[in-house]
């Protein structure tokens, strides 16, 4: 090997992590490089944004000229390979550069000088922005890869010792008849008080649409490894996580209540906590700001 392929190959940026970020229905391949880069995989981000010709990336240069010319130099720095975790080579998109290239092909469309053959980007891009407006382009990327967990290492522990109890508390009723006879009503059964062995289907709704919305997995687990075999999920939490816990009860029962049936309701769920639940670093600063 020649020394000056051996040292392009040493200088190759390296993914260090990798996921899907979602926006929307639409999903394309995030990672974050040794360096701390964010981006994507160009192909896919080419494709995501409407290119999908047979060697979209070549186009990229052009696009971005056009709609987004003050990125055009952070698209350039990014031209060399990097390792993928694979082994395989990649070709880097850096963030920051489609919300440029997104916004610039809306505001063409809104003034009429978008080109037909270019038309087709107009939706991807839409749904691009209004993914953006809720969750920021750095987080959303952290988010897919996972990234968060490395940047804040000790937010678990952090997040753990502000949302759940050393010990389990005793038992108090946290989910009131209201929730029950709204859940049962989905299915057109008539709730007629506690009982012993409660439809399995109520628990798996608990589980994901009050439970998970409201803590992230690894807490969950957290509590799982816990808790007795006739303790419940809310014992373990703290006066804090009882009141994110309230919150949502009362958020799901009023879904439940104006929902026509069982699929009704969880569309309206899906489209009301669309992400799952909160990533630690904006659920510590929440937490931080209501000290």
């Amino acid at each position: 090997m020649g020394a000056a392929m051996q040292e392009a190959l040493t200088q190759k940026r390296r993914v260090t992590h990798y996921g899907v970020a979602r926006f929307g229905e639409m999903g394309c391949e995030a990672v974050v490089l040794d360096d701390g880069s964010r981006g994507y995989l160009r192909r896919q981000m080419a494709q995501l944004i409407g290119l999908h010709s047979k060697n979209p990336s070549n186009r990229f240069a052009q696009i971005c000229a056009d709609f987004a010319p003050k990125s055009l130099s952070l698209l350039e720095k990014s031209e060399s390979p990097i390792l993928m975790l694979h082994g395989g080579n990649g070709q880097f998109f850096p963030a920051g550069v489609v919300p440029d290239i997104a916004s610039g092909v809306i505001a063409a469309a809104l003034e009429g000088r978008l080109h037909k053959s270019r038309l087709g980007m107009v939706a991807p891009c839409l749904k691009i922005i209004h993914a953006l407006a809720s969750t920021g382009e750095v987080a959303l990327i952290d988010e897919a890869t996972g990234y968060q967990y490395h940047r804040a290492p000790d937010a678990l522990q952090e997040l753990i010792g502000k949302l759940l109890r050393q010990s389990g508390s005793s038992w108090e009723r946290r989910f009131q008849p209201d929730y029950y006879r709204a859940i049962y009503r989905l299915f057109g059964w008539r709730y007629q008080g506690h009982v012993q062995n409660p439809p399995h289907v109520l628990g798996q709704i608990t589980l994901r649409w009050v439970y998970a919305q409201v803590l992230p997995p690894e807490l969950l687990d957290e509590i799982r490894n816990r808790k007795g075999l006739s303790d419940k999920h809310h014992q373990w939490l703290s006066e804090r996580g009882l009141e994110r816990l309230t919150q949502q009860i009362h958020s799901v029962t009023a879904i439940a209540r104006c929902s026509a049936n069982y699929r009704d309701f969880d569309h309206r769920c899906e489209a009301a906590f669309a992400g799952g639940a909160l990533q630690l670093a904006l659920m510590l600063e929440e937490l931080e700001e209501g000290a």
